[in-house]
């Protein structure tokens, strides 16, 4: 996009590993074409995030994700969407990546989304035909800051799509964040086994209210 890199942005995938790495759960990365994924950053990495990006798991894992035809639905428990633009582009359309989302769901699944990865979910059908945002109460990264900081997009004017707009359509109870109030960028549907954060840096608080879930239902 605008002849630089992407796919998936790196500090949304490398946290969410982290904290389910430690705690010892298997974690499988699909992509729509298997194999290495493409991952960015724009530089001010953290810490942690350079530390666990030398880990060999992480590396061998980002390096070989699944093809869709390779995972079956019933062995996971839960799905982490990252964000980063390549949502719009590839993974909200994959029907095998979509139809994989909603078997998780469907089988008692949680779902997890982390800034513009809520993107994916806006197709996103279960068995009884209707989408799997419908009637759920969640956030994304708001079309307002999109308009008015993200250079890399060109303020919003590349995108294929107003992912407010289509998570409206589709029946979402959508919560946009408020910056004054500094309210709705971290939601917690519990009841309906969606998390969703607006901005990059929530990937610790979705994973660890997923493993909030999981333990719940155990």
């Amino acid at each position: 996009m605008k002849n630089e890199p992407n796919g998936t942005y790196l500090i949304e995938l490398a946290v969410p590993f982290n904290q389910f790495s430690k705690k010892n759960f298997d974690i499988d990365i699909v992509s729509p074409k298997g194999g290495e994924i493409p991952i960015y950053h724009s530089g001010d990495t953290a810490t942690i995030v350079k530390s666990i990006i030398k880990n060999e798991l992480f590396k061998s894992k980002t390096k070989n994700s699944l093809k869709p035809t390779e995972i079956n639905p019933k062995e996971y428990l839960a799905v982490i969407i990252p964000g980063g633009y390549g949502q719009f582009w590839d993974t909200h359309k994959d029907d095998n990546i979509l139809k994989i989302i909603s078997e998780i769901y469907d089988y008692g699944g949680i779902i997890g989304t982390i800034g513009h990865g809520t993107a994916t979910l806006i197709n996103v059908k279960l068995k009884s035909g209707e989408y799997l945002v419908k009637d759920k109460t969640m956030t994304s990264f708001p079309t307002w800051n999109e308009k008015n900081i993200m250079k890399q997009s060109n303020f919003g004017k590349l995108l294929p799509y107003d992912m407010e707009t289509e998570l409206k359509s589709r029946g979402a109870n959508l919560k946009v964040y408020n910056h004054q109030k500094k309210i709705n960028y971290e939601i917690v549907d519990s009841e309906n086994r969606l998390i969703t954060a607006s901005f990059a840096n929530s990937g610790e608080f979705v994973a660890n209210e997923i493993l909030k879930l999981i333990n719940e239902t155990k």
